[in-house]
């Protein structure tokens, strides 16, 4: 038997649970002899997994050779996506990366910043693939090169969650520029799209790929699936939403054409980085705050993304910087939180000392997130009330367990969150005067 193994157990997060779901694997021969094969760190790590997340628990489970993925980074396999070539292969591929990454993540084997690109890359692949797959092979090229996908939200900012919707927004040529009769490639494109969504969100016995989340596209849910390059530009010419600019601060191109993309992106960039604000944009961005605020006094549990001190509070006084200034500073012309954070800093809008505090709390936010969501794969952003719950998620935050009792460890997470929200609160009242 692994030598230490008791000693692991027990300063894993969910010592009860570990030790049941430990006890299951033992009962499979090619499991254990992956398992004593691993280096103490590396079975630290491995206890760890199985203490936290139960979805992976189970792809272990299923997948017993996943154990040798262990100590392996994250790094975009594009040999590894080239020889899949159905969904089911894709699924398992999904969570034999996301082991890596949930490895890295709990290891601490790299900056945080990294877990998050590493997350969102893995989407854009699985994303690029998954059209592969559903588009005939005859109609490949053609809608590659008619059409782009865009990513909006966390993904085109490369900092996605765990266990998030991707967002995104289709865009295709216009009549006059198609290469076939263009009710013909409109056709094509709705029955890739289409495909490509539902092959995304079915859930299997190998689990799920991605949910998509498409009501950011122009009229939202009612709008069309995919629109010309022309009607997308004037329909954004004509917008008087201010959720759409930050909508689209964050976008970038993820599949399709290239060249189509930089048009979009180019013809849009009057529209989201305005050379300068009237009082109807402010007071545009001030209903907004005013709006966030009532929402978070409706939560119940405390909710780390819309709550009071979390995540969106970070980004809100971020975003707003960012659509003042970024018409005079292309420094600020970024989809990354954290690079807009450094270009604040760069042109002197926040001091170095705002930037630290900013980017320390918007980190532990984010990994809260998604440790929060590491457990069973849900979207789940609430903090648990439950204290063996609280309890459990703050041993999972904690480095080492070993000399410190659960009192300890939960009063030091509790005083590290009040001190990131107390951040992040702070920043989020100071961008812009209250409604009244």
């Amino acid at each position: 038997m692994v030598s230490n193994l008791d000693s692991l157990i027990e300063a894993s997060p969910d010592p009860q649970t570990t030790a049941f779901r430990f006890e299951r694997l033992s009962e499979d021969r090619e499991i254990m002899n992956s398992i004593v094969r691993l280096p103490q760190e590396l079975l630290a790590s491995f206890i760890k997994i199985i203490s936290i997340s139960k979805f992976l628990f189970h792809f272990i489970c299923r997948h017993p050779d996943a154990i040798d993925q262990l100590g392996v980074r994250y790094v975009g396999d594009g040999n590894s996506l080239a020889k899949i070539v159905s969904l089911d292969e894709l699924r398992i591929h999904k969570y034999y990366e996301l082991f890596k990454i949930t490895w890295m993540d709990l290891a601490g084997a790299c900056k945080y910043q990294e877990i998050l690109h590493a997350l969102s890359d893995l989407a854009v692949t699985i994303t690029q693939k998954t059209l592969e797959l559903c588009t005939r092979m005859e109609h490949r090229e053609i809608v590659t090169k008619s059409m782009t996908v865009m990513a909006l939200g966390k993904l085109g900012a490369c900092e996605l969650n765990y266990s998030s919707d991707i967002d995104l927004i289709f865009v295709t040529v216009n009549p006059e520029d198609s290469p076939d009769d263009y009710q013909v490639l409109q056709g094509l494109l709705i029955d890739a799209l289409r495909s490509m969504n539902r092959a995304l969100e079915q859930k299997t016995a190998e689990g799920f790929l991605y949910r998509v989340d498409m009501k950011l596209r122009p009229w939202g849910r009612s709008g069309p699936l995919v629109m010309a390059i022309d009607d997308t530009e004037n329909y954004y010419a004509a917008s008087s939403e201010p959720w759409e600019r930050f909508a689209w601060l964050r976008a970038r191109p993820i599949a399709g054409s290239v060249d189509l993309a930089a048009d979009l992106l180019t013809r849009l960039h009057p529209f989201v980085f305005k050379r300068s604000l009237g009082s109807d944009d402010l007071q545009h961005f001030v209903e907004i705050k005013d709006n966030m605020s009532k929402a978070r006094r409706r939560q119940g549990h405390w909710n780390v993304k819309v709550g009071r001190g979390g995540i969106r509070d970070v980004e809100f006084f971020i975003q707003i910087l960012q659509l003042v200034n970024a018409g005079r500073h292309a420094v600020l012309q970024t989809t990354s939180t954290l690079t807009a954070l450094l270009g604040l800093r760069a042109c002197g809008l926040i001091s170095v000392e705002e930037e630290h505090e900013l980017h320390e709390s918007y980190i532990f936010l984010r990994r809260l997130e998604n440790r929060l969501q590491m457990f069973e794969e849900n979207q789940t952003h609430d903090l648990p009330d439950e204290r063996n719950r609280r309890l459990i998620l703050a041993r999972s935050l904690t480095r080492s367990a070993t000399n410190m009792d659960n009192d300890q460890i939960l009063n030091e997470f509790e005083e590290e969150l009040i001190a990131h929200q107390s951040i992040a609160a702070k920043y989020f009242e100071r961008v812009l005067p209250a409604k009244d």
